[in-house]
């Protein structure tokens, strides 16, 4: 009972905040999908053996962009203008951009002599996150005339990319009757990496006493770095740092899956808690200090002339310092808590009993609520769906979700298992509303395998 009242709570937290992130709404704890230990390393896994066919078995697709649509800046009603500039009002300091790909090249798993199953694979991802400062933009429309005393902050100059390799090895396995627990071990691998996070420092304008106004920088800290990025560098050195990048990290992934009763499960996992420590090609910068400026105060000497702009300039530099170097940095990995309560409909049905102490029983059909939860930079970003489960035959397998976010109160997930045999595939979907007009719709997201399992 307590373990409900903590996921209870946790849920309603989930269902109040905003929502965010690329959160695999179908693919959570959808235990027919071969590929299900990568979103929960513990989950109950039905298959006694899974090979990923390289290059297919896993191919995941995501674009967001929780700020606007095309349609708001492309639709046929009014100027662009006029457009751009309504786009520009309705933006938050939170908003923001996402893109992530990931292609995994094989995976292979197996259960062995103890029930355990160990599995191992590779996969290359690719991850833009850039937040948009919705003030910092409107300043630059409208002119600080009208925002007089109004705070800017730096922490909302925020954005990462980056391409990374992954080798993984996990294990999961039957701790009890009731529990099922598992971990995985990553080392990474840092292709390209350009980063901005962190920023710190605030810029506003107020009324000045020589001139109409003091624009004031204060305690600004604002760096950037970056790595795998070099003028001289050819195509060929770029496919090598897929094999030797010199950016090198580890991390771990957990999960569980838990019987709270015959028809109650619990399930949660931890992933991508890690890093990467950069070290090939690196390029950092940083800006620090405060200044005030109050505008130029005309002299008229009577011989010589003055350059104003030189005085600003070294003014600007004594007091804000500028730096480059090419220390190495790391860089975390964007960890994501999933957690799911899912409970069986119907009645209790027998699958096989070739003897009494092989009795396997399941229910199929399945109702739950997962939880969602992801660390970015700016803040963390949280999600909630509901969702319908269904097994029609052993062959064929299908969940129906329905999740509020950022970009939508009527996203419509639906994924879909096929086994042909030893061959399974897989595929599902994310807003499937929003297909129908994508120049509407502030995101998409696919995923898709085929996988060879034994049952």
């Amino acid at each position: 009972m307590k373990l409900l009242k903590l996921l209870s709570i946790l849920l309603v937290l989930l269902i109040s905040r905003t929502v965010t992130a690329q959160f695999h709404t179908v693919g959570f704890d959808f235990a027919a999908h071969a590929q299900s230990f990568q979103l929960n390393p513990g989950v109950d896994y039905i298959y006694q053996k899974e090979l990923g066919i390289p290059l297919l078995n896993n191919t995941q697709i995501f674009a967001g962009n929780t700020g606007f649509s095309l349609y708001d800046l492309f639709s046929s009603q009014g100027s662009f203008d006029q457009k751009v500039y309504q786009t520009v009002q309705q933006l938050k300091n939170t908003d923001y951009l996402l893109i992530n790909f990931r292609q995994d090249l094989f995976s292979y798993g197996y259960k062995d002599d103890l029930e355990r199953l160990k599995y191992f694979g590779l996969y290359w991802e690719f991850d833009h996150f850039t937040n948009i400062p919705a003030d910092l933009i409107r300043l630059g429309f409208e002119g600080n005339a009208s925002h007089l005393f109004e705070k800017y902050d730096a922490k909302y100059l925020a954005s990462k990319t980056e391409l990374i390799q992954t080798i993984y090895y996990g294990v999961n396995k039957k701790a009890s009757r009731d529990l099922s627990v598992g971990y995985r071990f990553k080392l990474y691998s840092g292709i390209i990496n350009a980063q901005s996070t962190g920023n710190k420092g605030t810029f506003y304008t107020s009324e000045g006493q020589h001139n109409y106004y003091v624009h004031h920088l204060e305690n600004i800290d604002i760096s950037a770095e970056s790595s795998g990025f070099n003028e001289q560098s050819t195509t060929q050195d770029y496919l090598n740092k897929f094999l030797f990048s010199g950016n090198y990290g580890a991390g771990i992934d957990l999960g569980i899956n838990y019987r709270l009763s015959d028809k109650v499960h619990l399930s949660a996992s931890l992933l991508d808690l890690g890093f990467i420590y950069y070290t090939s090609d690196i390029n950092a910068y940083q800006i620090k200090g405060s200044y005030d400026f109050e505008g130029v105060a005309m002299q008229f000497p009577e011989d010589g002339f003055i350059d104003y702009w030189k005085q600003v300039k070294a003014n600007f530099k004594k007091e804000i310092q500028r730096g480059e170097n090419k220390k190495n940095y790391i860089s975390y990995r964007p960890t994501s808590l999933y957690t799911s309560l899912k409970y069986s409909l119907g009645d209790l049905r027998h699958q096989s009993c070739e003897n009494f102490m092989n009795l396997k029983s399941e229910y199929n059909s399945f109702v739950g609520l997962t939880g969602f939860a992801q660390y970015r930079p700016v803040k963390i970003h949280l999600g909630i769906s509901a969702f319908y489960e269904k097994k029609w035959s052993k062959y064929f397998y299908s969940k129906l979700n329905y999740t509020i976010d950022n970009y939508s109160y009527s996203s419509i997930g639906l994924g879909l298992v096929a086994n042909l045999g030893r061959l399974q595939l897989y595929v599902s979907a994310d807003n499937l509303i929003g297909l129908s007009d994508v120049s509407k719709s502030r995101k998409q997201a696919v995923q898709m395998g085929i996988n060879i399992v034994k049952f």
